[in-house]
């Protein structure tokens, strides 16, 4: 199929082919996108913000590292409450000090958090309240040590035994063990969906606004003179779309990088790198279901103040799909709701790559998931390029759906 676009002087240029025609769109799109002001202001903004959060967070996220002292030959002391914080995953420093005047000076000064010392058994100095974890870790560490010596007087092995007995914590079967989640992945599923709602909901508005604004202006009979509505359609989506895209990955790049220079990533349990890639994907699918679905929609109504009549229903799935991921998946991402919403095109970009940071979703589900996104684009675009082409030849008075998808 080809389109002929018209000169100057009203005769007919070489007949196009449909790529072409869908290509010369496109790359009007997104030269108009990637010049615009608004959108390079944005894209800075945006990665400002990304790289200070990230910033932020590495310099109060977290708690602090923990300082203690112990006087010389008490040493053994300071390491059993040392171990008991480590176990907690808290960062511990030790510094010895020569007396315990020093150490008690130290404390004072708040150049160490407690001070470890023998007096009759493990006990704390601190300046004016003990903290909670160094006091548990030390409450536990006196136990361990008092158990340690009362098994150390027991004959054979019964020591041992003992100690391991009174060590080893109760056993647990879980009969429906949920999908455990840690605070690194929450993290990371919360900047996922935030990104994917963000560039998704972004991009379907720029559709939709571009569409309206080349209604209302007449500007889509000259359009529509040299392509057709399904050329126009498809161009002015894939051209958005890779503006859009680039932005997208201009965030993920920023926030990849800076996250891995100061060592964020060190204790992660996933690749960082793939995540992102997989944004990217998720961000392509749901950018191309919802910008036809806008498009659509934005082509019932002629001025840019009508849009939010419109587009109700699209916004809203973005929204639930986003409050889905980031609400109800981290304390069940295997839950019925998520599952479903992990599958269903207009919710899948949002949540399945939120479920696959969390580490829950398996690789045939993430194929299952993006191959019904893909096998829904081509459904969608059958029915939105009828709803655009009916709406964007009417000008004037709002359009209702039924009757755009009536028309011939």
């Amino acid at each position: 199929m080809t389109s002929s676009l018209p000169t100057a002087s009203g005769r007919q240029t070489t007949p196009m082919s449909s790529i072409g025609a869908i290509w010369l769109v496109a790359k009007r799109e997104l030269g108009v996108h990637l010049r615009s002001k608004s959108a390079i202001i944005t894209t800075a903004i945006m990665t400002a913000l990304i790289v200070g959060g990230l910033i932020l967070m590495k310099t109060l996220g977290g708690p602090n590292e923990i300082v203690l002292g112990s006087v010389t030959g008490s040493e053994q002391l300071s390491d059993a409450v040392v171990q008991q914080l480590e176990a907690q995953g808290r960062e511990v420093r030790t510094e010895t000090f020569s007396d315990l005047e020093a150490l008690k000076s130290a404390v004072t000064d708040g150049d160490v958090d407690s001070g470890i010392v023998d007096n009759d058994g493990l006990s704390l100095i601190v300046n004016e309240k003990p903290d909670d974890a160094i006091l548990g870790a030390a409450t536990s560490a006196k136990h361990a040590l008092a158990i340690s010596e009362a098994a150390a007087n027991l004959p054979g092995n019964e020591g041992t035994q003992l100690v391991e007995n009174l060590s080893a914590p109760a056993a647990v079967e879980a009969l429906n063990p949920p999908s455990e989640v840690d605070g690194s992945q929450v993290a990371v599923g919360f900047i996922v969906g935030f990104l994917l709602y963000l560039g998704i909901f972004g991009g379907g508005m720029a559709v939709a606004q571009g569409v309206v604004e080349e209604k209302s202006s007449r500007v889509i009979e000259i359009l529509l003179a040299s392509v057709r509505p399904w050329q126009l359609l498809a161009g002015k989506v894939i051209g958005i779309g890779l503006a859009s895209i680039f932005q997208v990955a201009v965030y993920v790049a920023a926030g990849i990088i800076t996250a891995k220079a100061l060592g964020l990533t060190d204790g992660f349990s996933f690749d960082i790198t793939k995540v992102g890639l997989w944004v990217l994907v998720w961000f392509l699918i749901g950018y191309i279901v919802y910008a036809l679905v806008f498009a659509a929609l934005g082509a019932l109504v002629s001025r840019q103040e009508d849009l939010g009549s419109v587009l109700p229903v699209p916004m809203t799935l973005v929204i639930v799909a986003y409050m889905i991921g980031v609400s109800v998946a981290p304390s069940n991402p295997d839950s019925l709701v998520v599952t479903i919403a992990s599958y269903v095109p207009f919710t899948s970009p949002i949540v399945m790559p939120i479920r696959s940071a969390y580490g829950v979703a398996s690789t045939p589900e993430v194929l299952i998931a993006l191959a019904i996104g893909i096998i829904s684009i081509p459904i969608l675009l059958a029915i939105t390029t009828k709803i655009y082409s009916n709406g964007v030849r009417r000008s004037g008075a709002k359009i209702k759906l039924r009757d755009a998808l009536k028309a011939s």
